[in-house]
This record gives C-alpha cells, structure tokens and sequence, in this order.
C-alpha cells in the first residue's frame, strides 16, 4: 500500500465515524408542545383561567418573552403566536387555548427537576417558590433581562405566587389583568 492509499483510507474512516457521530445525535425537532422530562403539575386549567393573561400582559410582549429565542417563551394575543388558521398575528385574535396550554408547557419545563422537588413537598413554601426562576426572574432575585417585572405584594406577583402555592388568588389575578 502507498502512503497516499493509507491517507485515502484513514479520511474515508474519519468521515465514516463523523457521519455516524452526527446520525446518533439526529433527533425529531422539539416543536415545544409538551415537556420532555414528566414534571410535577401546577393546575393548567387555573392557568388557563387565570395566570395566562398576568403572564401575558407583564412578560409577553414581543420585546420581552414573546419571541422564540426566549427560555420562556409567553403566547399570546400582543406578542408570540402558535402557527394558526385564523391569521392570527400579534395584536389581531385572543389568546387561544393551545398558546396559553404553550406557555404553560414553557413554564413548567423551565427548570422541571426543581419544580418537582418543589411540589413534592407539601405543604409548598413560598422561600422555596421565590428560588422558581417563574418568580425569581421577575422580581430580579436572579438576573432578568427585563429587570424588575413583579414587585412584591402587587396583584401580579401575589397571583403567580398563589398559584405556585396551589391556591390561587383570584381576586389577585384579576386585579392583575
């Protein structure tokens, strides 16, 4: 064998490990509808009903979580919006029921192994909701793009918070809207 054969061979091998190392790491795209991991459940029907327009009108705007490139990702009505038949576009059409089941699913897939760890434990204390980046983020107890979006003891953070609890203020949700 000559030296260009050996040479010929040793590139056709590395291609041939390359293109197998990429086809193990193929997989079906993510189109974010459901989380991968089982998580804990926070009542998606309360959020629906009741958390959906708060996160909404405080972080889904398209300068803020209602664009793609976002961790959390909030749909809606004035910012990002599931692909849809009725030509809804930001601004034009309510909030549907599967954007607000997407935020939701965006929600709970933030950081899903400390959200189970935190609705395992009964009774849910509000320190331990306050480290959910759900709330932390918001009221700047951790680094946010957006700086302070919640403030302690207002109408939109007492919602969140009440529902993370497992109870949720409606009279707080409301007022938030």
């Amino acid at each position: 064998m000559t030296i260009r054969t050996i040479r010929i061979a040793i590139g056709m091998a590395m291609i041939a490990v390359l293109l197998s190392m990429l086809g193990a790491c193929a997989s079906a795209p993510d189109d974010g509808s459901e989380p991968r991991l089982p998580v804990a459940s926070l009542d998606p029907d309360v959020y629906a009903a009741m958390v959906q327009p708060v996160m909404e009108k405080q972080c889904g705007t398209l300068d803020c979580h209602g664009q793609l490139p976002r961790g959390l990702r909030v749909y809606g009505m004035n910012g990002l919006r599931l692909p849809n038949e009725s030509g809804n576009v930001p601004g034009v059409g309510a909030t549907t029921p599967a954007e607000a089941r997407a935020t939701y699913v965006s929600i709970v897939g933030l950081e899903p192994e400390k959200l189970n760890a935190f609705v395992g434990v009964q009774p849910r204390s509000k320190d331990d909701a306050y480290r959910l980046l759900v709330l932390a983020k918001p009221l700047a107890f951790e680094r946010h793009r957006g700086g302070v979006s919640f403030r302690k003891g207002e109408p939109a953070e007492q919602c969140v918070l009440s529902w993370v609890l497992g109870h949720v203020d409606a009279n707080a949700c409301t007022a938030a809207r």
